[in-house]
């Protein structure tokens, strides 16, 4: 298992051409939010769910919330400015997780971001916990959606191992 912020500064290293995470600052669902930002916690809870469907184990350990655009991982969410400027400084051990996230970037480096949130918001965890208004009860647990996500995720696994 990795740390959630090492991953992610993985995945922005990915972005060679500053092209996918654009910083852009847009509303959804009435919120302010900065484009690289949300489509960064996607690709996190994505990742998160097919490495689970894979693997039977976490990518990571850190907590996710379902906020109203999808699943997030608040320490990345609040930081994301931060790891984005330290980009290059991530430390990721396993090779196997370094190759499964390359994989799966490429998978998804062209995907609108409105798919992704619709990606998001099939997870079952968010459809039963993303209108709370304490954070507390926002907590997903992936753990118990395993099956869930080995179907949801069936089609990433196959373009990943191809």
């Amino acid at each position: 298992m990795e740390k959630v912020e090492n991953i992610a500064k993985y995945i922005l290293s990915l972005d060679k051409n500053n092209s996918v995470f654009i910083n852009n600052l847009i509303i959804l669902n009435d919120r302010k939010c900065y484009e690289g930002n949300v489509r960064l916690n996607k690709y996190l809870h994505i990742m998160q769910m097919t490495y689970m469907a894979m693997n039977e184990k976490k990518l990571f350990d850190e907590p996710m919330h379902a906020y109203d655009n999808g699943i997030v991982v608040e320490a990345v969410m609040n930081n994301y400015s931060m790891l984005n400027r330290t980009k290059n400084s991530y430390k990721i051990d396993s090779l196997e997780i370094k190759e499964f996230i390359d994989k799966l970037y490429k998978v998804l480096e062209d995907a609108p971001l409105s798919d992704l949130i619709e990606i998001s918001h099939q997870d079952n965890e968010w459809k039963s916990k993303h209108n709370y208004f304490h954070k507390e009860n926002q907590k997903i647990d992936v753990d118990k959606q395993l099956s869930e996500y080995k179907r949801m995720c069936a089609d990433f696994i196959y373009l990943i191992n191809k």
